[in-house]
């Protein structure tokens, strides 16, 4: 048997051990080898007497398996040889395609021998369907960034392996629907009270914890095999519980989405068709609304903007070449209101040392504050050791004066949008930099061409326009001036990867992109208002045509 994503040994007692291990990738992802390959053990597990149960697990630190490659599917979904096809034709081979993976767990789910797997990473979307399809998982309690879910309504699709089939059958609906329709991922400790995963172990015990449960379980069965199984809490069309979940989630779900988005239409399709009928029919039940989901442009436009794009650009797609990487010991932030605040807090998170100036000390030390009380939510949560907030908040330094910034890498302005008071402080920095640094303008309607002027190093001058509050947001806005060099574009683009933002390079025109596109919607609302249109019809079209505020209210709460 010839492997190319797994590796595949069979110990003294019988038992198989298929360690998932995608060459030259450091997460593991259902590649069309990936599945090829879980063809393969399936058959080789249910056809050699030799074996009497199977371990799967990763040889990824990073953890099990993070989904579908969505580059690949993209392609497949794009591609093909649909022209030679009659629709009939067409039709049948989608489903055989995005059958495969679904009748192989089901093979292997019902070989008639255990099967477990050793989850210590993260195990999202098809990874934790091809866990599911285990009849036992043990999953690592040392790893404090395990996660498990089914994130794929988040880019507009469906979990297409099981997913919508094994997670109710295994934790009731009311508790799976949630999970499934909004795409949250959770801890080992919460997938071992729900159910989701059958025993917690330090991560280096895990493969042998398998293999003692699979030698005292050689008959194993998944629980909707056993006669007179039930879903747990009931099936929506019996139990009031149920479905009242359905209900409501059916009730929310128009009222957030306006019908904008089919993925989480289909999903309570596939949950509430799939509860009602033995598990091999509600797995194809689940393909058919998984192609059907694929096929619409809602899922292309999602997967390419929100993941395959993001994905290209958080890897420098639009870095220019033949620049090194730019190193960057110390930034300084130029203004230490909400957006200076979040900037200087976003840099020391990424290990940035960062000078935090104003006016005064007194408003430097009110934009630490912010960092501040940032960490301690982040402590009080447990998202961060108490350790490193104190680190991060080590990293800022207020101050008022202009002195303390000299020799910094970077400079991020992000002072009131007035001209004059930008050109002020662009040359106030610049005496400050070596003549390699970059200065940096955060703003979010003033042309860059113009606020260079005031610099002496035209070719150092650069939009960098955050969004806020900074820290929850993802997009950062980079403008190119007339003079800005191609050099200073690279540094720039490092700077905000380093920071762990998304960059997207745009022309220097009054409003940039975001704002442009933003300023276009809230005006056109308001116009028709002063025509006379009833506010409510403005704000309905305006959520039906996918924003996710009204026009009116977004004007409202920015002022």
């Amino acid at each position: 048997m010839k492997l190319e994503t797994f590796s595949f040994d069979i110990d003294g007692d019988g038992i198989a051990h298929a360690v998932f291990d995608v060459p030259g990738r450091s997460m593991n992802t259902l590649t069309a080898k990936a599945v090829a390959d879980i063809i393969s053990i399936t058959k080789e597990v249910a056809s050699n007497d030799k074996i009497t149960g199977l371990v799967i697990s990763s040889g990824k630190p990073s953890g099990f398996c993070a989904g579908a490659d969505l580059g690949e599917m993209n392609e497949r979904a794009g591609g093909g040889e649909k022209k030679k096809l009659s629709e009939a034709e067409l039709k049948a081979q989608q489903f055989e395609q995005g059958f495969s993976l679904n009748r192989t767990l089901r093979e292997l789910e019902t070989c008639g021998k255990p099967v477990a797997v050793a989850l210590t990473g993260l195990a999202l979307g098809g990874g934790l369907e091809v866990a599911l399809a285990g009849h036992y998982r043990v999953a690592a309690n040392d790893n404090p960034r395990i996660q498990f879910g089914l994130p794929e309504a988040k880019i507009g699709l469906l979990p297409g392996a099981g997913g919508t089939q094994r997670l109710p059958r295994l934790v009731g609906v009311q508790e799976a629907l949630p999970l499934i329709l909004q795409g949250t991922s959770f801890n080992a400790e919460k997938a071992l009270k729900m159910g989701v995963v059958n025993e917690l172990a330090p991560a280096s015990e895990t493969v042998q914890k398998c293999k003692d449960w699979i030698k005292a379980n050689p008959n194993a069965k998944a629980p909707w095999d056993e006669k007179g199984f039930k879903f747990p809490g009931g099936v929506v069309h019996r139990s009031p519980g149920a479905g009242q979940v359905a209900t409501m989630s059916n009730a929310m779900l128009h009222a957030k989405t306006y019908g904008n988005y089919p993925a989480q239409k289909n999903i309570l399709s596939c949950v509430y068709e799939g509860s009602q009928v033995p598990i091999d029919a509600a797995l194809r039940i689940e393909t058919r609304y998984f192609i059907n989901t694929q096929q619409r442009p809602e899922a292309k436009a999602m997967i390419r903007s929100l993941f395959l794009s993001t994905q290209a650009l958080s890897k420098g797609a639009s870095r220019p070449a033949g620049f090194d990487k730019y190193e960057l010991n110390k930034v300084a932030v130029i203004g230490a209101g909400l957006m200076g605040a979040g900037i200087a807090y976003e840099q020391a998170r990424a290990g940035i040392e960062t000078v935090l100036v104003d006016i005064s000390v007194e408003n430097a030390e009110k934009g630490k504050d912010y960092a501040r009380r940032l960490v301690e939510k982040q402590v009080s949560r447990g998202k961060m050791s108490q350790d490193k907030g104190d680190a991060l908040l080590a990293r800022i330094h207020p101050t008022d004066n202009y002195d303390d910034f000299k020799g910094a890498d970077l400079v991020v302005e992000a002072v009131f949008e007035n001209p004059e008071l930008k050109a002020k402080i662009t040359k106030m920095a610049e005496e400050q930099l070596t003549d390699t640094a970059v200065m940096g303008s955060n703003t979010s309607t003033l042309p860059i061409t113009g606020l260079a002027e005031a610099s002496v190093r035209p070719e150092n001058f650069i939009g960098i326009h955050f969004f806020s509050p900074v820290e929850r947001m993802g997009l950062v806005e980079i403008i190119m001036g007339e003079k800005t060099s191609q050099e200073t574009l690279a540094k720039s683009i490092d700077y905000v990867l380093a920071i762990r933002k998304t960059p997207i390079v745009v022309n220097d025109s009054r409003g940039f992109y975001t704002s442009r596109c933003f300023g276009t919607y809230t005006q056109e609302g308001m116009q028709m208002l002063a025509e006379g249109i009833k506010p409510a019809i403005i704000e309905n079209v305006g959520r039906q045509s996918g924003m996710p505020m009204g026009p009116l209210e977004v004007s409202d709460s920015v002022g």
